[in-house]
């Protein structure tokens, strides 16, 4: 069965977001087109997602309670401090999620983020604000061999509307 990929399409200019969706839809058969606020310095950026890969919020509901999957928040500090997090997520900034999984120490690891260290076999689900970062941070640890990571492509903006 093949399974259709989600597109993020990204762009500081909506005539360009509308002639990418528009181009994209004809050549390539989407499940889902997800248009973002960019909040990066490329012009445009399309990225695709394994949908295999990717949480809804019903799958995160259930997840929260599965303290054996390592739910990462990789939004900065001052925004998870401002805004909240999800429950029983880690905040690990993205650009910090290289160290904190490869380079740091299990005695390290622990001492900062207050659990074990996850191993290359458990399952990390990461989300941002929008999904941009978190995509990012889904294909960093699939690089560093963690096979079992994810997405939460709703991510804070529709945790934060859904679960009040």
């Amino acid at each position: 069965m093949f399974l259709f990929p989600t597109v993020i399409i990204s762009s500081r200019n909506a005539v360009t977001k509308a002639k990418l969706q528009s181009q994209i839809t004809r050549i390539l058969p989407c499940r889902t087109i997800t248009i973002i606020k960019p909040n990066f310095n490329k012009q445009t950026d399309i990225k695709m997602v394994d949908p295999e890969r990717v949480l809804s919020y019903d799958d995160m509901l259930k997840v929260i309670h599965q303290p054996q999957k390592v739910i990462i928040d990789v939004r900065n500090p001052d925004e998870v401090n401002t805004t909240g997090k999800i429950p029983s997520s880690i905040n690990i900034p993205l650009d910090n999620v290289h160290n904190a999984l490869v380079t740091m120490s299990h005695e390290e690891f622990r001492k900062h983020y207050q659990r074990e260290k996850p191993a290359s076999t458990d399952e990390l689900i990461f989300y941002c604000q929008s999904g941009r970062r978190s995509s990012e941070a889904l294909d960093k640890a699939l690089k560093m061999g963690y096979t079992k990571s994810k997405t939460y492509l709703g991510s804070w903006s529709e945790w934060s509307k859904k679960h009040r």
